[in-house]
């Protein structure tokens, strides 16, 4: 007889079936869990939705594209600022390429320890010079200087004149100079302190001799001396000249000097001045003389009677802007030869009698610091005009 075959167990098969499937989904869902999309952001489904939807950009999608903050905002839709920039009230300083890359300065500047240079005049030679190590005719020389050259001035007198040339102070004579562009006007205080009666010649080449030179007179009503009062209106005069624009010289600065009249005259010469003003007061013995009087030679004076015209307007003039500035009487010009101080120039004179001393209303006017002003602006616009009808 034939053997029957053993049919497998139907609920064994089920539970493999079973496992089988729970093993495949369960790989299934850890390869989700590994391999699967992520999750995107709520907003970017938004943006992505509002893009497609529209082709006007919301504020979400600016947000997107630009994701930084513009350098210069948008002023829609936000409130005006209330709050007032006040004006930098510090210099603008202007931007110095040479100075960029550098430390700023503390601004504190060192002293020098250079001396200064002294201060100088530049001015013309008249003449050829030597030029003198010392002030002295017996100093040594170190060479000659022409006449047209220009030379630094540090200062000048009546004999030398200080030079600078490179950084030594050398020596010329005085009258070898003049200033450029400017007229010189020499002053002379008349008298001084004390007189020297000892005699000199009246002119070049008299036998005629006269007092060398006096002491003046002297205020009835002050007792001033003249000396003292010429050189007061003297010293006034050449500061109005030179705040004019005149280069001035004086004779003398202070009364204890001695220079006689001849040798007055002879400085002016030196000094190749444009015009000699002489400033003196008179006296009378007739106490009720007063007013102003000027000085020059006559037409045939034997010294310098080519001088007459020019001498003669120069008086003219001071004196009627004197009178005019002070309300003076107006005496006139005196023409005479008998005056040293006239005959010895080769240079435009005048002397001016500002007053009469003898007179004692004008002794008092003559010794106020007001009047005295007066009569040095009267001479001074006299000079103005005598040098404007050239």
């Amino acid at each position: 007889m034939a053997q029957q075959k053993k049919r497998p167990n139907k609920s064994n098969a089920t539970l493999i079936g079973i496992i089988i499937g729970l093993s495949i989904l369960l790989f299934a869902l850890l390869f989700w869990a590994l391999f699967g999309p992520r999750n995107q952001p709520h907003s970017h489904n938004e943006t992505t939705a509002s893009t497609l939807s529209s082709t006007e950009p919301t504020a979400a999608t600016t947000d997107h594209v630009f994701p930084f903050q513009p350098t210069t905002p948008s002023t829609e839709a936000t409130e005006p600022s209330s709050q007032v920039t006040e004006p930098s009230t510090e210099p603008a300083v202007p931007f110095d390429p040479t100075t960029e890359g550098t430390e700023p300065s503390s601004g504190v500047t060192e002293p020098s320890t250079e001396p200064p240079a002294p201060a100088t005049t530049k001015m013309r030679l008249v003449t050829n010079v030597s030029v003198m190590r010392q002030p002295s005719a017996h100093s040594s020389s170190i060479g000659t200087l022409l006449a047209g050259n220009e030379v630094d001035v540090v200062k000048f007198d009546k004999d030398w004149v200080t030079i600078l040339i490179g950084e030594d102070e050398l020596y010329i004579p005085a009258g070898t100079v003049r200033e450029l562009g400017k007229y010189l006007i020499v002053i002379d205080a008349g008298h001084q302190a004390k007189a020297n009666y000892g005699k000199e010649p009246v002119g070049p080449g008299a036998t005629e001799e006269k007092t060398k030179v006096t002491s003046g007179t002297q205020g009835v009503s002050t007792g001033l001396p003249e000396y003292q009062l010429n050189l007061m209106v003297a010293l006034k005069l050449q500061a109005i000249l030179e705040e004019r624009g005149y280069q001035v010289a004086m004779i003398r600065s202070t009364h204890e000097v001695n220079i006689s009249n001849a040798e007055r005259a002879e400085v002016a010469n030196n000094l190749h001045a444009d015009a000699f003003i002489r400033v003196h007061a008179n006296g009378s013995e007739d106490s009720s003389v007063n007013g102003i009087m000027t000085i020059c030679q006559t037409k045939e004076n034997p010294y310098n009677s080519a001088l007459y015209k020019d001498c003669k307007e120069l008086s003219t003039l001071v004196l009627d802007e004197m009178v005019a500035a002070t309300g003076a009487n107006k005496q006139y010009v005196w023409e005479t030869d008998t005056m040293s101080g006239i005959n010895w120039c080769q240079i435009p004179v005048t002397i001016v009698e500002m007053g009469y001393m003898s007179n004692p209303e004008e002794d008092e006017k003559m010794s106020t610091d007001e009047y005295q002003q007066k009569l040095a602006i009267g001479i001074a616009n006299g000079i103005d005009k005598y040098f404007e009808a050239e």
